[in-house]
């Protein structure tokens, strides 16, 4: 048992004396105005801790007279304070320290001074019998440093067979956390495309601190490698973080576009996910979309299939990057018939696209990413092309469950371009939506990503297989591959 008395007699002396919220029945001890004991210091370093309780203080009160006390822990820098018990004998328990501490401040492995006041309920025999009176003991300063690995600040980046072994620092390959304090959001995470030609990737992730200005690897002491021993393929397990083990193994997957390699730094673990591209469609779309990028439908392939609203069987949306001058038509089958463009009945374009049109079909003179909305209701088509606005919604969303700008998702300007959400505000599950109209719900037109990194579409479909996500991540989503991922 690890033993560490605090301060003895100023606490005695503290504990012995009245506090202000009773009356003075038996001339207790007190400390002149003025005359307060100095502050005793005690250094507390959880690299060094090994037993389960530690003895923060001892007093002389009699057996029988304390059940416990109340140890009020506060940051001497901060206005926040946590509250832990400590028995008779003035033991508490390292994890509920350690616990105060990361409450305060976090987990970081960084010196912390603290204020901690004891208090407590002494059962005194007078002649009239048993008395409880509340003592307080005054304030003492603690210094607590907790146990933590290094993380490096600004990230790793990965190396190995992706690239052929180069062991340089590689843009594409740095891994991120969501940029909170590493420390309390110790995930970091890249999408590796997937390469030709290799069947096991082999891999190793180094801090960014451990290259040189030239970007080769400068160290390798503190590289992420496989545990010592391990040497089949997986796509999760535990890791070294000081370059004791092999390289990081795990197999391709065939169709696969990217795996998502995620470490969490803190407790040296790793998952990969393989991702893949292509939407997924609850229900069959009921609309498509050709144009003279797409060979103008001369193949099924070629016609674009839109997303369906639930219970609006004429009307169906997507989001896509349209070219100047681009050219496009809609149909409601992969081929030709019934086909429209400009000759719907309306087109509107809010977003100032420079809708016009090409005998009958639908031109614009502006690139960029839109909303198209259209109602194929027959006799009264309409085309709507809005700003390609998506909504992160409900308990992971700082818009809570309303459609509103706080949800807003940005918006790319390049062809290439991802979507990326705010970051997630809870650990929950994730919903997002576009806005159609306002007499169709949002859960109408919702989306998901899935955990292989699919866009999966609700369409006219009942309740999505949920996903759940972690505070502070984001969603990313590309269009043109259909894919998406947390990070």
């Amino acid at each position: 048992m690890k033993k560490i008395i605090l301060c003895g007699i100023a606490l005695v002396a503290g504990l012995m004396s009245c506090t202000e919220d009773y009356n003075d029945w038996a001339s207790p001890q007190s400390n002149a105005a003025g005359e307060q004991n100095p502050p005793l210091e005690m250094a507390i370093d959880f690299s060094a801790v090994t037993d389960e309780t530690i003895q923060l203080f001892t007093t002389n009160l009699q057996e029988g007279q304390v059940e416990s006390y109340n140890v009020k822990i506060e940051g001497a820098d901060i206005d926040k304070d946590v509250t832990i018990v400590a028995d008779e004998d003035g033991y508490i328990k390292a994890t509920e320290l350690k616990d105060a501490v990361n409450a305060l401040y976090g987990a970081a492995p960084v010196e912390r001074t603290l204020i901690v006041t004891v208090s407590t309920q002494v059962k005194v025999t007078t002649e009239e019998g048993v008395i409880i009176v509340k003592r307080e003991a005054n304030p003492i300063e603690i210094k607590v440093t907790l146990d933590a690995p290094y993380i490096d600040a600004n990230g790793y980046y990965v190396v190995g067979n992706i690239d052929g072994w180069k062991n340089i620092r590689v843009d594409a390959y740095h891994m991120t956390n969501n940029g909170g304090p590493v420390y309390d959001n110790p995930e970091f995470s890249v999408e590796i495309e997937a390469v030709d030609g290799i069947t096991t990737y082999e891999i190793k992730a180094i801090p960014a601190s451990d290259f040189k200005e030239d970007g080769n690897v400068n160290t390798w002491d503190r590289a992420f490698t496989a545990a010592e021993g391990v040497d089949e393929p997986a796509y999760e397990g535990t890791l070294s973080n000081s370059n004791k083990g092999g390289n990081i193994k795990f197999n391709a997957v065939e169709g696969s576009t990217s795996y998502l390699l995620t470490i969490n730094a803190m407790t040296a673990t790793y998952t990969v996910v393989a991702q893949s591209a292509g939407a997924v469609f609850d229900t069959d779309p009921v609309l498509f979309l050709t144009g003279d990028h797409y060979s103008w439908g001369g193949s099924a392939d070629d016609w674009i299939p839109m997303v369906p609203v639930y219970d609006n069987p004429n009307l169906s949306w997507i989001i896509i990057y349209l070219h100047e001058w681009e050219k496009i038509k809609f149909a409601p089958q992969q081929g030709w018939g019934d086909d429209f463009g400009y000759d719907a009945e309306s087109v509107v374009d809010n977003a100032e696209a420079g809708a016009q049109a090409d005998g009958s079909n639908l031109m614009v003179s502006k690139a960029g990413w839109y909303l198209l909305k259209v109602d194929k209701t027959s006799g009264a088509r309409v085309v709507t092309i809005d700003k390609p606005n998506i909504y992160l919604i409900g308990n992971t969303s700082a818009a809570g469950w309303e459609v509103k700008e706080s949800g807003l998702f940005t918006i790319p300007e390049a062809e290439d371009g991802k979507f990326v959400s705010p970051a997630f505000v809870a650990d929950d599950e994730v919903r997002m939506c576009i806005k159609f109209a306002d007499n169709v719900d949002w859960w109408k037109t919702e989306f998901v990503v899935t955990a292989k990194g699919q866009i999966d579409y609700r369409g006219a479909g009942g309740d999505q297989a949920r996903v759940k996500v972690t505070t502070g991540q984001k969603c990313y989503l590309n269009f043109n591959y259909g894919s998406g991922s947390y990070k």
